[in-house]
């Protein structure tokens, strides 16, 4: 009896925890604790799994803080090195909090699944409906459909995927309670809202987990027919996206040529265009800074729309959505170009649309792959960085190459990052406003620059040798969750956030001391 209270007081927490994470930073931090206290004050009460445990299997996800901690050491700024600490001490609070708590039984642990899958698929309901809503929610762009990080959120729902993947692989196990064909229903909504969601990292991540799973299944199954579905299936997975992405490209730069030596200069109305032959942004292959006549624009606009051409809207000038958006249907920027914007036109340009492609932006991916193409344009040909997220991270990648060439070894250490990516950027030149600055969007270059390769390679070694030392090689699910953190922490640097690691040390916690028997058999056999 007191062995089953103690092991739902440790069930309990875990549903929290589980069930909070696509909705509350502060509710995730308070799990944590909550984990952590119940572990500390009951530790190995009424319950013998403490043998089927090696304390030196907790010391490698614990020695990763210890890692940050001797990097201190190198500190120049030691409150915000205190700072970096407080951010990873995740490393230290979930492993310890799991380890000694006791293993949960099968149903137990499928269960925080079901709650996990619950909790983000309600959200994904929620986030819809905002979609939907949009002109009644307001909200500025597809990053701030999600309560916590869209980011973050997207590797939430990229787990969920794995996990309905895995349950309808294993649909005939007893352990299993929600049905084949909602699992199947469940995976293909999640896929789609997945896109809806539009963070590349998230997407990346799970076409990584889909071609490595679908790779090895291949090699694995032995029926000819299903191996080569499932090779089609492959090379779909990596050559539709290329084919997508290539068509956005050719569709942006189908340049549209402008006749200089038969340029008008005088509207219909009689007023002069201004014509800017040294920049070169184009919206859907027409220059944006030619036959320009703000006087008739702000008139004519002003006239339609209580947001006045002069206005700010998302943090720009509206002027500069309206000049970008009559380009993109190929318009001239006068009082005749104003005059034939629809109603529809106006609400988008009200919105700060720069492109009438965009009008389905909230259900499509093509206007976030545009926008993407039209940066890393823009960036090529101005050098200027500023408010263009893929090319800041260019920035933001340079400069961490230039530290971990000068600091190879043992990097530049905990809490400099500040001090040390301000110098570099200086000796860079860069473009890029102060405010911009900061270190690489990418996990590894963080620790390399931070830590070196020694440090960066004892991180590697710590979180994978639990794997192995567990006996997970084989667990489908665990496998995938690490490839998907892999692959998006080639974009972002998710480990060192407070959302991106309480979700990744908590589930990898869960996972190594809770597995059942059933997730550490492989699935990607015949």
């Amino acid at each position: 009896m007191l062995k089953k209270w103690r092991e739902n007081i440790f069930f309990f927490s875990l549903v929290i925890a589980a069930g909070v994470f696509p909705f509350s930073e502060a509710l995730v931090s308070i799990s944590a604790g909550l984990l952590l206290f119940q572990a500390l004050i009951f530790r190995l009460w009424f319950y013998d799994s403490e043998k089927e445990r090696s304390v030196k299997t907790l010391l490698f996800p614990i020695s990763v803080f210890l890692i940050y901690l001797i990097g201190v050491i190198f500190t120049k700024d030691f409150s915000f090195a205190l700072y970096e600490l407080k951010k990873v001490v995740f490393w230290i609070v979930i492993p310890v909090a799991v380890f000694l708590s006791p293993k949960l039984s099968d149903k137990k642990v499928y269960t925080v699944f079901f709650v996990f899958i619950a909790s983000v698929t309600a959200a994904s309901f929620i986030f819809s409906f905002k979609l939907i809503l949009h002109d009644y929610f307001r909200f500025e762009s597809f990053r701030t459909i999600s309560i916590v990080s869209h980011i973050r959120y997207s590797l939430q729902v990229v787990l969920t995927l794995i996990l309905l993947a895995w349950l309808i692989f294993n649909n005939k196990s007893k352990q299993i309670k929600i049905p084949f064909y909602a699992s199947i229903g469940l995976f293909l909504w999640h896929l789609w809202f997945l896109l809806l969601l539009k963070s590349l990292i998230g997407i990346i991540a799970f076409t990584g987990v889909a071609g490595i799973s679908l790779f090895l299944h291949a090699i694995k199954v032995k029926n000819i027919k299903v191996k080569l579905i499932l090779s089609f299936v492959l090379v779909a997975v990596i050559i539709l996206p290329v084919f997508f992405i290539g068509k956005v490209i050719k569709d942006f730069y189908n340049f549209k040529n402008v006749d200089l030596e038969n340029i008008g200069y005088i509207t219909l109305s009689g007023n002069n265009y201004h014509h800017d032959f040294e920049q070169f942004m184009r919206e859907n292959g027409h220059l944006v800074f030619v036959y320009i006549c703000e006087d008739e624009l702000r008139q004519e606009w002003n006239k339609r729309s209580e947001i006045k051409y002069d206005d700010i809207v998302n943090g720009y000038p509206l002027s500069s959505a309206l000049i970008r958006y009559m380009t993109s249907l190929g318009f001239k920027k006068d009082s005749v170009g104003v005059s034939k914007l629809t109603s529809d036109d106006i609400e988008m340009i009200e919105d700060g649309v720069t492109n009438y492609k965009f009008k389905n932006r909230f259900f499509s991916i093509y206007p976030r792959i545009y926008e993407t193409i039209w940066e890393l344009d823009n960036y090529m040909r101005t050098g200027d960085p500023n408010d263009k997220t893929l090319a800041q991270r260019i920035e933001f990648v340079k400069a961490s190459l230039i530290l971990i060439k000068e600091n190879p070894v043992f990097g530049i250490g905990t809490g400099n990052w500040v001090i040390e990516y301000d110098e570099v950027y200086d000796r860079m030149e860069t473009k890029l406003s102060a405010e911009k600055r900061g270190p690489s969007h990418n996990q590894y270059l963080n620790y390399i620059v931070k830590f070196g390769f020694t440090g960066f390679i004892w991180i590697f070694v710590a979180v994978l040798i639990p794997v192995f030392r567990q006996g997970h090689q084989k667990n489908f699910i665990f496998v995938f969750f690490l490839v998907s953190i892999a692959f998006a922490n080639l974009g972002d640097a998710n480990m060192e956030t407070h959302m991106g690691l309480s979700f990744f040390t908590f589930f990898y916690s869960f996972f190594l001391w809770n597995s059942t028997g059933e997730m550490k058999k492989s699935i990607l056999e015949d």
